[in-house]
């Protein structure tokens, strides 16, 4: 692990001279206050300003929408040809948070557990990471200190915190960080470790919102609270669209389609994101849905990010806390705001 500081002009003549090499996608401002990640190219302004967290969280340019998971094709004899369809193109994720650091993280675990995906990981191992501190809270609904997600790096290769006097602290994490950051000409800083302290110690306390318990008590109350008012009195304005779940960066559920083409002899298979807030999304075969409510709904979805995967992977609370659930929802409808109810409601 090595160290450098570098003047903002010098990162991003960095990152532009990255993205004239490789795919490179940083958070790019769309209308007024909008931001996504957008390929970079010749005319695009690179600021490492603040900025809201992008709409839909760099994750999923890992998991596409919709993708193609193979192709197959019968011949005359009856032989079936398949043919696995793994994007292995070089791509570089800038400007991302410690927020969606973690989340990229934790989908590295889920998607790594059990019969690894193919898929995914053939995305992932050829995605190289540049991670951005936050030294102040992105706006008002963020909570990533709650949830321990404001310090994440790990999954990062190269990760930049702005530091005392406007320079930005360049910390190489790994060998493709190293690749990355060849023959740059910034000065090196011996004291690397210690002005990341300083710059973490400076920022403001409480950063953003935070619970009123602990996370190991919080994961006892959400589980322990299975039949609480709670569920129904947020969803009352829910309307099953299931935006919360489309741009959280740790839910990662998918359908599963096959295509047979007109030939009836070729055809390929399609994933694409799915969503446990829509009506039908517990739904077998027969007709019975196992959540047919909305406040059942909730209540898995909140139990998944609070209770069910971090006693699986035991690494912390699947939210990291980047607010993107309640800011895109019509209703204005927060994770933050029914799991502090549900721990309200535990003290009475």
């Amino acid at each position: 692990m090595s160290y450098y500081l570098a003047t903002q002009k010098e990162i991003v003549d960095w990152i532009k001279r990255l993205a004239a090499e490789n795919p490179l996608y940083f958070p790019e401002k769309h209308g007024a206050a909008s931001y996504r990640f957008t390929r970079v190219g010749p005319g695009s302004d690179i600021q490492f300003d603040h900025y809201t967290p992008t709409v839909v969280p760099p994750v999923k340019l890992l998991v596409p929408a919709r993708e193609e998971l193979l192709h197959f094709r019968t011949d005359a004899d009856g032989k079936t040809e398949v043919r696995p369809s793994l994007d292995t193109s070089f791509r570089i994720i800038a400007g991302v948070r410690s927020c969606d650091l973690k989340g990229i993280f934790l989908m590295d675990l889920f998607f790594k557990e059990g019969v690894p995906d193919a898929y995914y990981l053939a995305r992932r191992e050829n995605t190289a990471v540049i991670g951005y501190a936050c030294n102040t809270p992105c706006d008002e609904r963020a909570f990533c200190a709650a949830v321990d997600s404001l310090d994440h790096t790990e999954g990062a290769d190269v990760y930049i915190t702005p530091v005392k006097g406007g320079d930005l602290l360049v910390e190489v994490k790994t060998r493709l960080g190293e690749t990355l950051t060849a023959g740059v000409d910034w000065k090196p800083c011996e004291d690397g470790a210690a002005r990341r302290i300083g710059a973490v110690t400076a920022r403001p306390e409480p950063f953003g919102r935070t619970f009123p318990a602990a996370l190991p008590e919080i994961y006892k109350i959400v589980e322990k609270n299975y039949e609480s008012p709670v569920w129904d009195k947020h969803v009352k304005r829910c309307f099953s669209c299931g935006t919360c779940n489309l741009v959280c960066p740790t839910c990662y559920c998918f359908d599963v389609a096959d295509d047979l083409h007109l030939d009836v002899a070729s055809g390929n298979r399609t994933r694409s994101w799915d969503a446990c807030m829509l009506p039908h999304f517990a739904e077998v075969g027969g007709g019975h849905n196992f959540r047919p409510e909305p406040a059942a709904r909730q209540r898995h979805r909140v139990n998944r990010k609070f209770a069910y995967l971090p006693e699986k992977y035991e690494r912390g609370a699947a939210c990291v806390g980047c607010g993107r659930c309640g800011r895109q929802c019509t209703s204005h409808i927060d994770i933050f705001d029914i799991v502090t109810d549900l721990i309200q409601e535990g003290a009475r």
